[in-house]
């Protein structure tokens, strides 16, 4: 994917715009609710590196043509889902690695939190020329076959970063926008070297749901928290589902990383933080818009989140 290709709506989609053009990379902004952005180094003839990083809940879809790539992504923050074409839908967690190629490209991908940075690299293997192929051959990397023993055309190689790519992968997030292509490529090198020593028993299954799960997961979620205010049984609200409590339970931490009830106690907490800090209203009163009628509940369960009582953390903010 050179710099010339960026704009082209098979790549990135049509609300991808191009925000500045630099010497080394391209900034890309998408138009969301929230907001998108990537950094787009073109290293060498069909090999990019994409950073990036979304503030936004918005479902993107990938139309990507039918290129012969191989892709490597690196989540340092936050969580993605991702819908394959077969409707099944899977979760990249923070700190995962994965590899994947043409026959696994997710149709679409979003944010359960609302927010990930990552990275991305992107080989596309009809683009890389003679050159190309020779530079990394030289350190014994067959960039055309790079995780060849994975079986990319079967599934996602995906696993919890190896410390040996670790610490590449923290370099390369600590050098956007800051270093110049000269130092990326050098650094790709690296991280290709340590990929080619990838076995298939490194990885780790995937856990697979159909979107339909999902679907139900983030239905029962939205109505648990457009009724803070209120203690609604998951029971109840599974009553008209086809899913048992079990699954629900199993699926939601999946997705969100945490159990029903302790990620709608976090979601209160964050959100008493807001009114603490941007309301006059009472601490009896935002305890009770957030289902706590008893006082000394809600202050220990704020406490608990934020290491301070709620009369504290408004009084620190307010002064700053």
């Amino acid at each position: 994917m050179s710099m010339s290709e960026l704009h082209k709506p098979e790549w990135y989609g049509e609300y991808a715009v191009i925000k500045n053009k630099y010497n080394d990379y391209v900034q890309v902004e998408y138009k969301c609710n929230g907001t998108g952005s990537l950094y787009d180094y073109d290293l060498f003839p069909g090999i990019d590196l994409i950073f990036m990083d979304f503030n936004c809940s918005d479902i993107f879809h990938e139309p990507i043509p039918n290129k012969n790539i191989i892709e490597i992504r690196h989540y340092q923050k936050g969580r993605v889902e991702f819908e394959l074409r077969n409707n099944k839908v899977f979760h990249m967690k923070e700190g995962e690695f994965c590899i994947n190629a043409l026959a696994n490209i997710p149709a679409a991908y979003s944010f359960p939190f609302g927010y990930s940075v990552g990275l991305s690299c992107v080989i596309d293997k009809d683009s890389v020329d003679v050159q190309t192929q020779q530079i990394f051959s030289y350190y014994n990397i067959d960039v055309l076959n790079l995780g060849r023993e994975l079986e990319l055309e079967k599934n996602w190689f995906l696993c919890r970063t190896p410390q040996r790519l670790l610490h590449i992968f923290d370099e390369l997030y600590a050098a956007k926008g800051i270093e110049g292509r000269d130092y990326f490529r050098i650094k790709l090198l690296e991280l290709f070297y340590h990929i080619k020593q990838l076995r298939i028993e490194d990885q780790y299954e995937a856990t697979y749901y159909a979107k339909e799960q999902i679907e139900i997961i983030k239905r029962i979620r939205q109505q648990l928290i457009e009724n803070l205010d209120k203690k609604i049984p998951i029971e109840e609200l599974l009553q008209r589902e086809p899913m048992s409590k079990v699954t629900f339970q199993a699926i939601f931490k999946q997705i969100y990383g945490d159990t029903p009830y302790a990620h709608i106690k976090n979601y209160k907490m964050n959100l008493a933080a807001v009114y603490l800090q941007e309301t006059d209203q009472s601490i009896t009163q935002i305890a009770g818009e957030l289902g706590y009628s008893n006082i000394s509940k809600f202050a220990r369960a704020f406490q608990e989140v934020f290491g301070m009582l709620p009369k504290d953390y408004r009084k620190v903010k307010k002064s700053n």
